[in-house]
This record gives structure tokens, sequence and C-alpha cells, in this order.
């Protein structure tokens, strides 16, 4: 098969990521802050030093404040449910729906209004549009670092600066970011930060964090075992203890650990790798008849496109079984994306290129598109 599905999740996972996991289930099969034996001390010390690796990674400018969460979507859910308060709310257009279903929620139940900041015609938000947004009881913006729809990036400096000057939290989105370009916390005025282990880091699925600094706390949205002060009966106050109720998915937060280590050592060339194997696919599907795209030139690797009026989950399905290649059709999760650039009936293919992507595989995608574009409607 040739993947090209690299936004949804990656496919290929290093041998050190593979290691981790594997050392993580034979040596340390515990539970960390449960147990007082020696191996669970030692694993709870890699849970440590991994909160350490993203903290330092996004340069959060704050104490440790790294909260393991089971993915993306649940560190968005925690960092928008955990500071919820009555007033406004500025989202973008370009927000998956692990953004948009929890705002829109807080909406149904009266706790909110929502409003939505409209790229302008290159995709960028600009700080213009969202300080025309902003209102006396703004209290959270939340910005895609990059859209998972058509790869485009955004610029947070700007927003950051603005936000802090209004005393206003910023929460961005980096489920599709992370391990493609990089943020810094600090110098972009970012609050909050989500991020996935299992696509740019290529670690696996089941962990994600949510990164926080000190004017952005955010409370519990889930209760129970923490291990540690076991005697109250309500959550403890003390973070990140406080919100991580459960067993955490320790394999998978290893995982992400080596998945840091790995990209450190490899972001260059697997940058380059990423940008070059992203144009060929851009620049040969405009020049395929019928074909319209929708992305520019991107760090993450995705392109956007339409055949025609045909539907894309239509192609999608053609490109899987005739040709055995993988992308994603439909709407990706983000029909306020879809509804600005005109694609909420249609939707779009999505073909994602990663650090292994060839250009042998780009060709033979860009030969199946057009041939699949000449027949059919």
């Amino acid at each position: 098969m040739i993947y090209l599905d690299n936004a949804a999740t990656t496919n290929y996972k290093p041998q050190e990521v593979i290691d981790a996991v594997n050392e993580s289930l034979t040596k340390y099969p515990y539970n960390p802050n449960r147990s007082g034996n020696k191996l669970s001390l030692q694993l709870q010390q890699k849970l440590y030093e991994t909160r350490n690796k993203l903290h330092l990674l996004l340069n959060n400018d704050s104490e440790l404040h790294v909260a393991f969460t089971g993915g993306c979507t649940a560190a968005l859910n925690l960092a928008i449910l955990g500071t919820a308060s009555r007033g406004h709310i500025i989202i973008t257009a370009t927000e998956h729906n692990s953004v948009l279903r929890p705002v829109m929620q807080l909406k149904k139940k009266g706790y909110v209004e929502v409003s939505v900041a409209v790229p302008d015609e290159n995709g960028q938000i600009t700080v213009d549009e969202i300080a025309r947004l902003m209102r006396p009881d703004t209290y959270l913006v939340c910005v895609s670092h990059t859209s998972n729809v058509n790869g485009t990036p955004q610029k947070v400096y700007d927003i950051g600066q603005l936000c802090r000057k209004r005393n206003v939290k910023l929460l961005v989105d980096c489920a599709q970011s992370i391990g493609y370009f990089p943020l810094d916390m600090t110098k972009n005025c970012v609050d909050m930060v989500a991020i996935a282990a299992h696509k740019g880091l290529h670690a696996m699925q089941g962990a994600g964090a949510l990164l926080f600094n000190e004017r952005a706390i955010p409370r519990p949205i889930n209760f129970g075992g923490t291990g540690t002060e076991s005697h109250l009966y309500f959550q403890p106050s003390t973070v990140p203890d406080c919100l991580e109720s459960g067993t955490l998915p320790c394999p998978a937060i290893m995982a992400m650990s080596a998945g840091v280590d790995w990209w450190l050592k490899n972001w260059q060339n697997n940058r380059e790798t990423v940008k070059e194997m992203q144009k060929e696919i851009l620049d040969g599907l405009k020049q395929i008849k019928k074909v319209t795209v929708y992305s520019h030139e991107n760090n993450s690797g995705i392109v956007a496109f339409n055949v025609a009026k045909r539907d894309s989950t239509e192609i999608a399905d053609v490109l899987s079984e005739k040709y055995d290649i993988a992308v994603r059709g439909g709407l990706q999760c983000a029909p306020l994306m879809h509804k600005y650039l005109g694609t909420l009936q249609q939707g779009v293919v999505r073909a994602s290129v990663s650090c292994v992507t060839t250009k042998q595989e780009c060709y033979s995608f860009l030969n199946a598109v057009e041939l699949t574009s000449m027949s059919g409607k």
C-alpha cells in the first residue's frame, strides 16, 4: 500500500518508539503513583522526564504544567471545559470538531456565546479579525496551529500579543503541527497547547497532553483516583495530579517520550523530506485537468483536492480499491473549514505525506489520480 493518510496518523513508527513501548510493557508494567515499589517509582520518574521534555519542547514559561491525556481530543476538552466560565469564546473556521463540539456544548447549555473568526484570502486568521470579534466578556480564543484539512499554518504571534494585552486566554491546537514545525509558548503568549503523539511525533495512539501556564490552570473535568491524597472525598488540588484521574496510558506516554527524542535528532531531514514530497504532489495535481487544489506549500505535508464535482469519498475509495493508495475523503471532522472552502457538500480528498514518503510513491499517486480523473463523470 502507498500510505498517504499521515494526517490521520503516521504509519511509520521509529524503532526507538517501538522499543519504548516494549520496555514499558515488559520492564515497567506498573501503575505510577499507586505503589511504592522500586520499579513503580522508576516509571514515575520516566513520566516526570517526559513532562519536562514537552515543557522544554514548547518552551512553557510556567512551572512544569503538563497534564497527560488519552489524546489531543481529551486535551482540548480539558482546556475548554476546564477553564469554562460565563462569557464569550472566539474560535476560528479552521477548527477541528475537538474544539467546535465542546465549545458548542457550552453554548447549548447557555454558558457562553461563540464567534467564529474567518480566514482571509490567504487562509490566515488575522489579528484584525480576532480584534474585531473581541468583546469585554471574551475570555478564550481557540486557534488551530495548522488546518488538518488543507495544511494551512496560522501565525499565532500577533494573536497571542493581543490576547495577553486584553487578558484573554489563548488555546492553540497543535495536533497537526507538533513534530512538523515548532511553537514557542512564551514568545507567542500562548496559555494552553494541546498535542497528539501519534502524528508528527510518530508515536502511538492513546496519549496526548495539555500544557498550560499559571494564567490558565484548568479545573478537573474527570474525577476519581489519582494515587495521591486518597483520604480526600473530593478531587485533590495538586497539579497535574488532579487532572489525571485513573490509570495513565504509560506505554503510549513512553512512546511519546521516545518520539520527542527521535524528532529532536531527525527534524531537519524529516522537514526537508515532507516539504519536498508535499510539493511534488501539490505541483503534480495542479497539472491534472479537472482537479481543484485547496492547499499551498506547507510543512505539515497535507494536500487537499477534488476531482471535478465528484464526491471526495468516491475518489478516495477508487484510489484505495483500484490502486491500493490510502488517502482520506469527506470532511475530516472540520465542517467550519469546509464551509469556508465551499466544500461542505463534496468534502475534499486529503493526501498527506510523511518523512518516509518517496518520490516514486508520489508519482504513482499522481498517475492514479490522473487516470481516475479521466474515468467517471
